[in-house]
């Protein structure tokens, strides 16, 4: 019995000597946290989708004149979320999953960070000129860092409306959506990138061309009374995706095929994606504007619907934090009753809300990587 103790003892006191000598291993996925403003004390918290959270274990890994760096831990299976407190002064909830490298709060904001990728004021991305309703459409393809067009394995492809919001970090006050500064991360973690397809839908037809005509529009019809929705979807799938096809080395299989907006853009993808689901094996809709179609007419438009099995996973988010957020999230909440009215697969649905989440191209960055672990998992 004594040797027992003495052996429990020397366990105890061995783990303990290995841990106050900093051996213990860190545990989770790490996420780095480059600050720029330098504060004097940086702690973390992870949170679930359910709000639920705990201090998230965090150090400082280097530190320079330009800025500190810690590396946070945390289980990715548990939490999708990260806040970062700096001084006292919270961050804006960040995704936090096995593709994030990390986030780099600059004077202009907070991005996805790399570490040992060089970071870049300016993206390089080609631009195609289309026409489409009577009216020149650029769209703007950008690859990744490590694209390869000779690759025996081809690249996914996302499908993003407002192409012109979605790279340059000075594309609104708000900044961009950061999706090349998302995918370079995701390259980075896992080995593989995706092509990013941002189509422009410019102001004076935007409200038109993202509209899906699927019935009486039941919020400002003046505004969005028969949208040319269907048009878009067919100049998209039609148009757009055979030319990036054929040009570039990417996948036609409806799972690495995606297509994302928000807003009008995330009701209008939502829309393209139940079109084609031959198509797209992934939607994202971010702050959609479902409410401009009761719920009757989406049940009775998803009925209409022939899948044949070929169901896409649908991504929906929705911040609460601004008037508009608010007033698109009970019809946001809504969509997945009216999924399930239609016998849709649940496990092919996945909804995440932000209470402090506003209708911009802030929050919608911030949630970008968390739609990429949706679309590649």
């Amino acid at each position: 019995m004594k040797r027992i103790i003495c052996i429990l003892l020397s366990i105890i006191i061995s783990a303990a000597v290995f841990a106050a000598c900093g051996q213990n291993p860190k545990e989770g996925h790490k996420v780095l946290f480059r600050d720029d403003s330098k504060s004097e004390e940086v702690t973390a918290t992870l949170f679930d989708n359910d709000g639920k959270k705990i201090p998230a274990e965090i150090e400082q890994t280097d530190k320079n004149g330009e800025s500190v760096t810690y590396a946070v831990y945390g289980d990715t299976k548990k939490y999708n979320k990260i806040v970062f407190t700096c001084d006292g002064d919270n961050t804006d909830e960040l995704a936090f999953n096995d593709l994030v490298s990390g986030w780099h709060k600059t004077l202009n904001g907070i991005y996805p960070y790399t570490e040992g990728k060089k970071e870049v004021d300016v993206i390089d991305y080609a631009v195609k000129t289309f026409e489409f309703d009577g009216n020149e459409k650029e769209v703007y393809i950008c690859t990744p860092d490590g694209y390869d067009k000779n690759a025996e394995k081809k690249y996914p492809v996302i499908y993003m409306t407002d192409g012109g919001n979605l790279f340059e970090r000075n594309a609104t006050t708000y900044g961009s959506w950061g999706v090349y500064e998302s995918v370079k991360s995701m390259e980075k973690n896992t080995g593989a990138g995706a092509v990013i397809v941002g189509i422009d839908n410019p102001s004076a037809t935007r409200d038109s061309e993202l509209t899906p005509d699927i019935g009486d529009v039941a919020t400002d019809p003046e505004t969005y009374e028969n949208g040319k929705g269907g048009e878009f979807s067919d100049f998209v799938v039609n148009t757009v995706a055979p030319y990036v096809e054929k040009n570039y080395n990417v996948s036609d299989k409806p799972e690495d095929t995606a297509i994302c907006g928000s807003s009008s853009g995330g009701i209008e993808s939502f829309y393209i994606g139940m079109e084609h689901p031959e198509k797209f094996g992934a939607i994202g809709a971010l702050s959609p504007a479902f409410v401009l179609f009761d719920d009757n007419t989406w049940v009775k438009y998803l009925k209409s619907k022939k899948f044949n099995d070929n169901y896409p996973k649908v991504y929906i988010y929705c911040g609460e934090a601004n008037d508009l957020e608010s007033q698109l999230l009970h019809s946001t909440k809504s969509m997945s009753g009216n999924l399930a009215n239609i016998s849709y697969p649940k496990d092919k649905i996945y909804e995440t809300y932000c209470k402090k989440g506003m209708h911009n191209e802030r929050y919608w960055r911030y949630i970008f990587p968390d739609f990429l672990k949706f679309f590649k998992k």
